[in-house]
């Protein structure tokens, strides 16, 4: 795929996400994103993304249909999973093991995990103090850093979802 069909398509994502935002929750402008990012990537790499959004797509399936995401604002379910952190977890997990695949590092694990916190903490910063993307529940934050506002074990999911999901692809062997 060219880079100017790409640039477009990227280009009528960011689109779509920014409208949708206007209109309606920022929840539902991740998903796009999030459908966009995969569709994407999966015309590009068509079997090599494959296995490892498979991978993802488990791993994000297990906590969604353990956990029931309710936000305080408006939720698309199918029916007990909530679209929004399935998607989210899902696009999430596959960005992460690119980026770790591209890294030339001895220690890229080390590298790719440390990225991983600091992104996840900056991402859930900015949705829950900026986008307003709140649970239902009333939760405390991950070590009153204001961020990861769940019950203990979502908490420790969230912490080792990231460096499990590497190992596991790495075990797997997938590339």
């Amino acid at each position: 795929m060219n880079r100017k069909i790409i640039s477009v398509y990227f280009g009528l994502i960011t689109a779509i996400a920014i409208v949708t935002s206007i209109f309606f929750d920022a929840k539902i402008s991740v998903v796009f994103i999030c459908i966009g990012l995969l569709a994407l990537r999966y015309s590009i790499y068509k079997e090599k993304l494959g296995q490892e959004l498979v991978i993802a797509f488990l791993m994000a399936l297990i906590i969604t249909s353990y956990y029931v995401y309710i936000y305080s604002t408006s939720n698309i379910f199918i029916g007990r999973i909530n679209i929004f952190p399935l998607l989210a977890w899902t696009a999430g997990l596959v960005i992460l093991r690119e980026i770790y695949e591209k890294m030339k590092s001895k220690h890229k694990y080390l590298f790719a995990v440390t990225l991983y916190w600091i992104v996840l903490f900056a991402l859930e910063y900015i949705g829950y103090y900026i986008f307003e993307i709140r649970l239902d529940w009333n939760y405390n934050g991950l070590l009153g850093l204001g961020i990861i506002h769940g019950p203990n074990f979502m908490k420790f999911f969230y912490l080792f979802a990231g460096p499990i999901y590497l190992l596991l692809t790495d075990y797997l062997k997938v590339k």
